[in-house]
């Protein structure tokens, strides 16, 4: 009973053991053919126990290896003579094994496909002002450095197996240089323009020619002289069984190392096909190989020459009074379409260059205005971002809000003064008025009108005596103006 319990322990472990690892594989290919690729085997769920990867790939002739390791991952690197396997796609297969009282048991598996290719891969790299470009727009009246970028493992190969390796510069369809680095350096000055570019990379498999020896000897009745001649020269490439497509050219008759340069009159600056040869330059991906002792690569990118953004300029009032509306114009230089938008900071901003907009606005034109309100007096910075196809640029203005101190306006103050003083005025002069034309009731009936003599008095006049008289009248005469001196108390 107890090694029945004891088997099945066993075979419950094993079945979790099983059931709870995984394992993937990749690899970095494609490759060219000579080069080597790397597989690589990792496992999920590792619990550090050891464990046995079992590579194969279906090669011919076939390639396999086994490694037991306490590692989750697992690496093997097989290398592809290119006299020996044809380009095209093959797969590579990984056992995971793990250890069972002694018995290696499959506990998972998995499949990569790569590629072998005839042609060298990677890609045309631009870059300037020591900075890769993100896409293929490229500055204008700036230094352009075009860049084949090899995979490390091709770079190797290259440099383990060629003699000689040339890279061939065209733009749109015209020879342009030839250099040996993989680069070439142009400068581009027409703006707002497109060119194509096309790079054809030439490795010549050829071993160098091996050092030789020469011994002379020069036998005299006196004497026996021998000269020792060690030389070197340099390896003399020869055309391939198939050469390089006739490339016509207008600018240029010179002989290229390696492969011959013919120099045709032809206006629009094509290839021309030459019995079986078929064209590598402009436009053409169809590239066939050319030669067995012979390794090459085809490049090509479509380049816009654009201007970047510069002298940002922002203007308008940067002192504005709580409750006034913020009203800039923002001005700048560049090639359009431009996307910007705008930050704002509370307080002194000093720019990073790391300024991101979350939200952008498109535009074609090199101004636009601001407005903003804020709801504070505080001091605040504007951050205005713009880009385009080249890159961005950031620029800041301080923005300062202050509160001022509210007074009277004059009119609060005039106008109920004035306002009062004419009701004063109104008041006195209703009632000096009214006195006056008491006083002259009463005198006219005492004074005889035959000999009555007026005086002219003006306005200011009269109401002078007004005032004299409503104030100061009842104050000097007791009596009733009405007395008995009057003709009206004689009559009666």
């Amino acid at each position: 009973m107890s090694r029945f319990i004891l088997l099945f322990s066993c075979i419950l472990a094993f079945e979790k053991g099983v059931r709870g690892i995984e394992v993937s594989i990749s690899n970095d290919g494609p490759g060219v053919r000579g080069s080597y690729i790397t597989f690589t085997a990792t496992v999920a769920n590792y619990d550090g126990e050891s464990l046995k990867f079992s590579f194969w790939d279906n090669a011919q002739p076939q390639h396999s290896a086994e490694f037991i390791q306490s590692s989750p991952v697992s690496n093997w690197s097989v290398e592809y003579p290119r006299f020996v396997y044809e380009a095209g796609e093959y797969s590579t297969k990984v056992m995971l094994m793990k250890n069972f009282v002694g018995i290696w048991y499959p506990a998972a598996s998995a499949v990569t496909e790569f590629k072998l290719t005839d042609a060298l891969n990677g890609n045309l790299v631009l870059s300037q002002n020591q900075e890769d470009r993100p896409n293929n727009f490229v500055m204008v009246n700036r230094t352009v450095t075009h860049r084949i970028e090899l995979p490390k493992k091709e770079l190797e190969f290259l440099k383990k197996n060629s003699s000689t390796i040339v890279t061939y510069w065209f733009k749109d369809c015209t020879y342009v240089d030839q250099t040996t680095d993989f680069t070439l350096n142009y400068t581009y000055t027409d703006l707002m323009n497109d060119h194509y570019i096309e790079a054809m990379v030439v490795a010549n498999n050829e071993p160098l020619q091996p050092i030789t020896t020469t011994t002379t000897t020069t036998t005299t009745t006196t004497t026996t002289t021998t000269t020792t001649t060690t030389t070197t020269p340099k390896p003399t490439p020869t055309i391939p069984p198939q050469s390089i497509t006739e490339i016509i050219t207008s600018n240029t008759n010179e002989t290229l190392p390696t492969h011959k340069l013919v120099r045709r009159a032809v206006s629009n600056k094509t290839v021309k096909k030459n019995n079986s040869y078929k064209d590598y330059i402009c436009h053409n991906t169809s590239i066939v190989p050319i030669g067995k002792n012979y390794t090459y690569g085809y490049y090509q990118e479509t380049i816009s020459v654009r201007a970047p953004i510069s002298v940002i300029n922002i203007t308008g009032k940067n002192w504005l009074q709580h409750g006034d509306l913020l009203n800039l114009q923002v001005m700048y230089t560049g090639s359009p379409p431009f996307d910007y938008c705008v930050l704002y900071k509370l307080g002194q901003y000093n720019i990073t260059g790391n300024e991101t907009c979350m939200s952008k606005t498109r535009t074609l034109s090199n101004t636009f205005p601001l407005v903003h309100y804020f709801s504070d007096s505080d001091q605040h910075t504007v951050v205005v971002v713009i880009e385009n196809d080249i890159g961005k640029t950031a620029s800041r203005a301080t923005i300062n809000i202050y509160k001022a101190v509210v007074h009277a306006q004059l009119s609060v103050i005039v106008v109920p003064v004035v306002f009062c003083l004419v009701a004063v005025i109104l008041v006195v002069f209703g009632i000096a008025y009214y006195q006056h034309k008491s006083r002259y009731t009463v005198e006219v009936a005492d004074f005889d009108f035959g000999q009555a003599h007026l005086d002219y008095k003006t306005f200011m006049e009269r109401l002078r005596d007004s005032f004299r008289n409503a104030f100061h009248f009842r104050q000097h005469d007791d009596t009733d103006p009405l007395t008995a001196n009057t003709r009206y108390d004689s009559m009666t």
